[in-house]
């Protein structure tokens, strides 16, 4: 009770500041939990996955292999191909370098070579060891082929028993070290029999065909896939002997379950006639003491973040509570009448702006009340009496129009037939006082002032208007097109010669394009560059006036930036002034001034 008092009491920054803390603990925590709940799962299903992957890949390298030595086997034991070749020599083994059988057997190790790209050699010897042959594809690899191949224990093993063909890995094999100043790389080496096929008895084997695989390439198979895990494979024959694994030390032995308990096996299957066995496991132990390693390690990190927060909050708390206690006091005193005091500005920031903000306002509040306040009422009260003191327009176009009998009365039809056109014009702007009017008003506006013009320049002033009727009733801001006119009048030299005014209202992608052309003199090229700068506000050209600019600006003020005014002239052939505007009836017009597609 007695802390929940004192926080009541306490300033709004203790109470932001203690919020803000606690938000900020339960958030992280609950967060925290939930991703490491979460991701831990993800990092042990994963890694199970990845061993599980890259073992099934190791298994398709060694099914592959088999494959191949059995359907080479299968291939050399064909009527009148390489098993009849080698049976043929029995008697004379030199018949062996006959053109037709050397030819035979040195095409077919080329093709098996060039065929398989993971196949370091290929060697066929005799069982007699009179005759050996090798291939290899490595460019600079030989194998020495004055080696007896039957005296490697492995041969020697496999000759007496009744498989027909048998995996090996041998790690330094002795007919490629003598062959090279350097060791021998170590090879996984497919080794199939083969027999002389006109003999009823397969027992004696005619000779031996060998594959060598660099275990580099199994490596290079599972490593892609397993960087991110520390799961294990083994390679097991028929006796349960590890014949290669990615734990060097356990090639050679008989496999062990210790290594792979059947809780962490997350792939084991068998190449069907070989026997082969491939097996690959994942520590549990290993997959949780990483993931908690990660936990600690992230709780770590979120801890260590979260007392930073606080440091940093409660220095925050700190600095600004003085400021805003010292504005708090100063705003006291202004509310007691003192407007000499000024705050000390020492930053930019938004205590900095409110400080400077309460300086201005002391130092000019006594002013404003004396003077300023004073000056606005006499200010208003001035403009009152000239607003009282303006002609109605009511007043004025029933003058006109008064004046315009008495004229009908002393036979001057010319004068009153002006006063009468002047008259539509100031029943026009009494009548019409909206922003937007129909097309159709805007030009009986024009036209009445036209016709007060055709009398200043009979025979010289030409108009053609083009407006489709379907476009009407279509909205245009008001005054538009009249100081376009009077523009064109002004420099258009119609006491010169006959100018000629087209107005072409077009409807091209729903925007509405007013052209007003004439034949006036035109406007060079610099002149007009300062024109269209002066137009967009981009420069200013007292000798342009207003009138033009005032157009384009309230057009862009309406609508938005991607309409306006624009005046293009070739000097001497004359102007044209383009206005765009949406392409909208009268009310839709409004509307969409009013709403949010004004930009």
């Amino acid at each position: 009770m007695k802390y929940k008092i004192r926080l009541q009491n306490s300033s709004i920054f203790k109470k932001i500041s203690f919020l803000t803390v606690l938000v900020v603990l339960v958030i992280s925590f609950l967060l925290t939990g939930l991703l490491l709940t979460q991701l831990s799962q993800n990092i042990h299903d994963k890694n199970r996955l990845l061993v599980q992957e890259a073992t099934g890949k190791v298994f398709t390298f060694f099914q592959d292999s088999y494959n191949i030595t059995y359907n080479q086997r299968t291939l050399l034991h064909s009527t009148g191909y390489i098993a009849d070749s080698i049976a043929s020599t029995r008697s004379n083994p030199s018949d062996i370098y006959n053109p037709e059988h050397l030819t035979k057997i040195t095409d077919y190790m080329a093709a098996l070579t060039y065929s398989n790209s993971r196949l370091d050699d290929v060697i066929l010897f005799t069982a007699d060891g009179e005759n050996r042959f090798s291939y290899s594809a490595k460019s600079g690899r030989k194998v020495y082929l004055g080696f007896d191949f039957n005296e490697l224990s492995y041969i020697q093993d496999f000759k007496d028993s009744p498989e027909v063909i048998t995996e090996i890995y041998d790690s330094a094999p002795p007919y490629l070290t003598i062959s090279t100043s350097k060791a021998s790389e170590p090879t996984i080496t497919f080794i199939a029999k083969i027999f002389d096929m006109s003999l009823p008895s397969k027992q004696f084997p005619l000779g031996y065909l060998m594959f060598n695989y660099s275990p580099a390439t199994v490596d290079a198979t599972y490593s892609e896939i397993i960087e991110a895990s520390d799961g294990d494979y083994f390679v097991l024959n028929e006796g349960n002997q590890v014949i290669y694994s990615n734990s060097a030390e356990r090639i050679g032995h008989r496999f062990s379950r210790e290594w792979a308990p059947d809780m962490d096996i997350v792939y084991q299957k068998t190449i069907s006639l070989s026997g082969l066995q491939v097996i690959g496991s994942v520590s549990d132990y290993k997959l949780q003491q990483k993931t908690a390693d990660l936990v600690r390690q992230s709780i770590l990190l979120t801890v260590c973040g979260i007392l930073l927060i606080i440091v940093v909050i409660i220095i925050l708390h700190h600095h600004y509570a003085k400021k805003f206690q010292l504005l708090a006091s100063a705003m006291g005193s202004i509310s007691g009448g003192d407007f000499s005091l000024q705050l000390p500005v020492n930053s930019e920031d938004e205590i900095g702006y409110l400080s400077r903000t309460f300086n201005t306002m002391s130092s000019t509040l006594n002013d404003y009340i004396n003077k300023n306040y004073l000056a606005e009422t006499q200010r208003r009260t001035a403009e009152l009496y000239a607003l009282q003191a303006q002609i109605n327009p009511h007043f004025l176009a029933n003058t006109i129009e008064s004046i315009r009998m008495r004229a009908l009365e002393n036979d001057d039809y010319e004068a009153s037939e002006m006063l009468q056109e002047l008259g539509h014009l100031f029943r026009w702007m009494v009548q019409f006082n909206q922003d937007i009017v129909y097309i159709e008003d805007e030009l009986e506006y024009i036209g009445s002032y036209l016709d007060l013009q055709k009398f200043r320049f009979p025979d010289r002033l030409f108009v053609d208007i083009d407006l489709p009727s379907d476009i009407y009733y279509y909205g245009i801001p008001r005054f538009t097109l009249q100081p376009i006119i009077e523009n064109v009048l002004s420099h258009g030299s119609p006491v010169l010669r006959p100018l000629e005014i087209h107005i072409l209202f077009t409807i091209p992608d729903e925007v509405l394009t007013i052209t007003v052309k004439d034949n006036g003199p035109g406007i060079n090229e610099t002149d007009l560059n300062n024109l269209n700068a002066h137009i967009r506000g981009s420069k200013t050209f007292p000798e342009f006036g207003v009138a033009l600019r005032n157009i384009h600006t309230r057009i862009q003020l309406l609508f938005g930036e991607h309409y306006g005014l624009q005046v293009n002239s070739t000097y001497c052939q004359g102007t044209t002034v383009t206005i765009t505007l949406p392409a909208k009836p009268k009310k839709e017009l409004e509307d969409y001034v009013q709403t949010t597609h004004r930009r």
